[in-house]
């Protein structure tokens, strides 16, 4: 293989088949193959995805016991790694966590990391890769995904405790109660909440709404209710930052040189901090362990589910493109009580 092969046919310099010795100057294919890694990751336009997707691919790759600085012994890959990394994954989590013995990974968890790395390697044959998908169904089967997700849901009464359970005296207390509320009565997504600015907040019609950037950077309206504009509208007044309509909404604490009133830094509120309020204000009403941000989207959906609002209504509030997700968000929706056949009469 010449130099002038590898820069006018990078990709179908690879070798056609799983495994085999690497060429002594497939190193050279090095940046071209990152390139395309990245390439692959930049089709998608969500931050917390792309993230999500990168990290699942470089921990397969350190599995196989190849580093992200030496991508291109990736073509040494076979079907078999991929099914040992599977069921570690399902085994161990991929994590070990002190003496503990460490929590298996969900079969959601593993059947979208394998997802990734199919991907991955689909995009790459796209562009001319001549090697196996490695990943692919014909060879590696992924764990079965119940129809009804794992994320445990909030009981209406537990959420109400949690809901109150901010002091309503202190800042950051205000501040909390409005970042509940909003999860609570819009199921946004931790990154939807944190990329709120002030100004996304407006009136459209006799309705508050909250313009949302959702995945892919779509944006929708959701209606912000007014039992949840209530503490939004009480954090704003107390921040003093309705006037800075490029702001973000929600931000952390910093007395020494913060914006507004009360000390409040010009900057976001993290994603991780976010989660770590909502599992600690969990803990103090003495709400399940296994509960998490997530769970207050599950619970909405299903609360609205109860209440009789349509699949579809639910499917455009929760910002899902198939109907098919949404229900997985919603418990007992399967409640044999409720179902079709008691409401048929003939003749």
């Amino acid at each position: 293989m010449n130099r002038t092969d590898l820069i006018t046919s990078p990709i179908n310099a690879l070798p056609p088949a799983f495994g085999g010795a690497l060429p002594t100057d497939l190193v050279e294919l090095r940046p071209m193959i990152e390139g395309a890694f990245e390439a692959w990751l930049n089709k998608t336009e969500s931050t917390a995805t792309r993230t999500a997707y990168r990290n699942d691919v470089v921990q397969f790759l350190k599995f196989c016991g190849i580093q992200p600085e030496q991508i291109e012994e990736m073509t040494q890959i076979v079907p078999d790694d991929v099914t040992k990394w599977r069921d570690h994954l399902l085994a161990s989590g991929g994590r070990t966590v002190g003496n503990r013995e460490p929590a298996p990974a969900s079969n959601a968890t593993v059947a979208r990391k394998i997802t990734s790395l199919r991907s991955f390697f689909s995009f790459l044959q796209v562009g001319g890769y001549r090697g196996g998908n490695p990943a692919h169904p014909n060879f590696v089967n992924a764990p079965s995904v119940p129809d009804e997700g794992v994320t445990p849901a909030i009981h209406p009464k537990s959420l109400g405790l949690l809901l109150n359970c901010p002091d309503e005296e202190t800042p950051a207390g205000i501040r909390d109660r409005a970042i509940l509320a909003v999860f609570a009565y819009m199921a946004l997504r931790v990154d939807e909440l944190h990329h709120i600015n002030v100004g996304n907040i407006a009136r459209d019609g006799e309705h508050t709404i909250i313009r949302i950037k959702g995945k892919g950077n779509e944006i929708r309206k959701g209606v912000l209710p007014p039992i949840a504009a209530t503490p939004v509208n009480a954090w704003i007044e107390l921040a003093d930052i309705e006037s800075d309509r490029r702001g973000p909404l929600f931000r952390p604490g910093n007395s020494a040189r913060g914006a507004g009133r009360d000390g409040f830094a010009r900057k976001r509120l993290s994603v991780r901090s976010i989660q770590e309020l909502i599992k600690r204000y969990c803990r103090e009403v003495g709400i399940d362990e296994a509960v998490s941000v997530h769970s207050l989207r599950v619970t909405a959906a299903t609360e609205a589910d109860k209440a009789g609002v349509p699949l579809i209504a639910i499917q455009k509030w929760l910002g899902h493109k198939d109907p098919r997700t949404t229900l997985r968000y919603i418990r007992g929706h399967e409640d044999l009580d409720r179902s079709p056949a008691y409401t048929i009469r003939y003749g």
